[in-house]
């Protein structure tokens, strides 16, 4: 090949290169905007919670999924709900429902980090809904469950109030 095929060859590959970087730091920062939308924990998907009903934490002590038929947006922040009288509750009183700091894992917040959450993995506290790590390595609420709750949920409310600043 010669130098002057080279040089083409070359500058395509570059051309494209930057073209594809472009389009991967476009669909980043958008995803990236989506998932830190007033500090929220969200998916790629923007849906809270990863789909699960906020309300039913708090009515059936479960985690379980919502649909999307039965969706409300609060905050720039898309909830589902398991039906639509959960999604009427929720939608004359949200505040009460949101998960705390803002769907962060509860012990990531009193340790001063955000972790992701498990959905399955939460605990009501003092009419809050706290969000935890886990996996195969972690077990945040365990961790929670060990600690002085008090003190951890100060430490944890202290934080999320730097965070939103």
């Amino acid at each position: 090949m010669n130098r002057t095929r080279k040089t083409i060859v070359a500058s395509a590959f570059l051309f494209t290169l930057s073209v594809l970087l472009v389009a991967v730091t476009n669909v980043s920062q958008a995803e990236e905007s989506r998932a830190y939308l007033h500090h929220y924990n969200l998916p790629a998907s923007g849906i809270a919670i990863d789909g699960y009903c906020p309300v039913a934490y708090f009515a059936v002590n479960k985690p379980v999924k919502g649909k999307p038929q039965f969706a409300s947006t609060y905050n720039g922040v898309t909830y589902h709900f398991v039906n639509a009288d959960a999604k009427k509750v929720f939608d004359k009183n949200p505040e009460k429902y949101l998960p705390a700091y803002g769907g962060w894992c509860a012990t990531g917040m009193a340790v001063g980090d955000k972790f992701p959450i498990d959905p399955t993995s939460f605990k009501i506290v003092n009419g809050r809904l706290m969000l935890f790590l886990k996996n195969k390595d972690v077990d945040a609420l365990k961790i929670w469950n060990q600690q002085n709750e008090k003190e951890f949920t100060r430490k944890a409310d202290a934080h999320w109030a730097k965070v939103t600043k």
